[in-house]
């Protein structure tokens, strides 16, 4: 089975799982209904999630799915409903489990949708700043501290949304990518009402030291994703000579586009121009590449290592039982034949066994020798954590930036099972898989790969033309 990124699984959910319902928002759901959906959300956890209990043990998750019930005293609409539920499926630690209340296309953007909060900002631990306005009309200098919206204080807001986004583990990076990438979806799904929304946002600020305050008018999220999409780059993958020993190989997913491009004709080609040129020093750029194919993370890395090497340790999946769950999911085609595959251990685990990734893995005939630097942040997720784990478990390379988003001892994903929620029509992904590196003794074990040399933005150089991570290297290879 292949790997599902966390992007291509959103766009799964998004499109190919519609069921031709559109709940409407504002419809009350009563407490018999809240309680059969609740039923069904724990009861597929439980029984499909092979990672439930990864980071976090079954009295902890027992206690939390407890308090939901607790919860459920009123009848409720939707966006109330998915924000009770939510935060417990953070509390997992899997970043690619997934809860998705809406039909619509824009991915992450829920509730509210035509009244978004106007400003593109940088969050950076407890603290807001402005980067651009998605309306003109606004003359707020970019680098404002915002320091409350609608009369909340920033820390409560981002204290409150990071305890609603997903990551694997304890990490906190790849929260803060997604809080940074979706603020204006997040804020609008936890922080406004269905159908209270107004179209002004009341902010207080701080500009050079000097305290204000104004009203901003709302957006749509078709005006965000028109000016988002300027800043985006298409090319998944890139090679550039810096100077005569040092080249850099940008990877910005690692999802395959056949069609368009060919990541194995790509690395062959790359990697006979580096030998042929004799360089010495290889930066591989893999900032804000989410995952995708776990089989292109093993093959980049045997352009990397002169000797055999392990990739994964094993797969788990939770059962091979048949869900009880399975009126009202949907299940990778084939299931039922997959499912006859899944074998199970002395000591009663159940595992997948037909994964190109457990077997040994070989080198290239003509790998590359000199230094390698990868550079990270917390978008490095999935699969590209998994090939940074192993890169680093081998000592191969040296990591520069931040923690990456994917935990180091590996993740959930692979197969998913969709579940609808029959009252809600909210839909649950499911991972199914587990996937372990073949890795050990690491100091962290519920963290990502920590970078050998930590470089964290602010908003000094998100606001600076330039790449203090990239330029921090290239100093670094001069230096040598």
């Amino acid at each position: 089975m292949m790997k599902t990124s966390t992007l291509f699984f959103s766009v799964i959910l998004l499109v190919q799982f519609y069921n031709g319902f559109k709940m409407v928002a504002q419809d009350i759901l009563t407490l018999p209904q809240l309680r059969e959906d609740f039923l069904l959300f724990r009861t597929a956890l439980e029984e499909a999630h092979p990672g439930i209990y990864r980071y976090e043990t079954k009295s902890s998750m027992d206690g939390s799915f407890e308090a939901i019930e607790k919860e459920l005293h009123q009848p409720l609409n939707q966006q109330e409903f998915y924000k009770i539920l939510n935060p417990v499926l953070a509390k997992i630690g899997c970043g690619h489990t997934k809860l998705i209340p809406s039909e619509d296309n824009d991915f992450m953007y829920y509730y509210n949708t035509e009244t978004l909060f106007p400003l593109k900002l940088f969050l950076d631990r407890n603290k807001a700043y402005v980067r651009y306005s998605y309306d003109t009309g606004n003359k707020l200098e970019p680098g404002t501290e915002i320091m409350a919206i609608n009369g909340i204080g920033m820390e409560e807001i981002i204290h409150g949304l990071l305890n609603n986004l997903f990551s694997d583990g304890q990490n906190q990076t790849f929260k803060y990518y997604e809080l940074n990438r979706y603020f204006n979806a997040l804020f609008s799904n936890f922080y406004l009402e269905e159908g209270k929304a107004n179209n002004k946002f009341s902010i207080t600020y701080k500009d050079k030291k000097r305290k204000g305050s104004m009203e901003l008018d709302a957006i749509s999220s078709q005006r965000i994703r028109e000016i988002d999409a300027k800043t985006e780059n298409s090319l998944p993958y890139e090679l550039d000579f810096k100077n005569a020993n040092t080249a850099l190989m940008t990877i910005r997913t690692f999802w395959p586009n056949g069609e368009k491009y060919n990541f194995e004709a790509f690395l062959k080609e790359s990697f006979v121009e580096i030998n042929d040129k004799n360089i010495e020093n290889l930066i591989l750029d893999l900032r804000g590449n989410e995952g995708g194919k776990d089989a292109f993370g093993s093959l980049l890395l045997s352009y990397l290592v002169n000797a055999d090497f392990r990739y994964y340790d094993k797969l788990v999946v939770a059962t091979n039982e048949k869900f009880s769950f399975v009126d009202h999911a949907q299940l990778p085609e084939g299931y039922d034949e997959l499912k006859a595959l899944i074998t199970q251990t002395e000591d009663g685990e159940f595992r997948w066994e037909h994964n190109g990734n457990l077997t040994v893995q070989t080198p290239q005939e003509h790998p590359f020798k000199g230094q390698v630097y990868v550079l990270i942040d917390g978008a490095c997720f999935s699969v590209t954590s998994e090939f940074c784990a192993v890169a680093s478990h081998l000592d191969r390379v040296s990591f520069i930036g931040e923690e990456t988003g994917g935990g180091y001892y590996g993740n959930n994903s692979g197969a998913f099972a969709i579940v609808t929620l029959p009252n809600s029509k909210m839909k649950l992904g499911i991972p199914l898989m587990a996937y372990y590196t073949a890795v050990k003794d690491y100091e962290f074990t519920d963290r990502g790969i920590m970078p050998d040399h930590p470089i964290r933005n602010t908003i000094k150089e998100v606001l600076t033309p330039g790449d203090e991570v990239l330029d921090w290297t290239l100093g670094r290879i001069n230096k040598k």
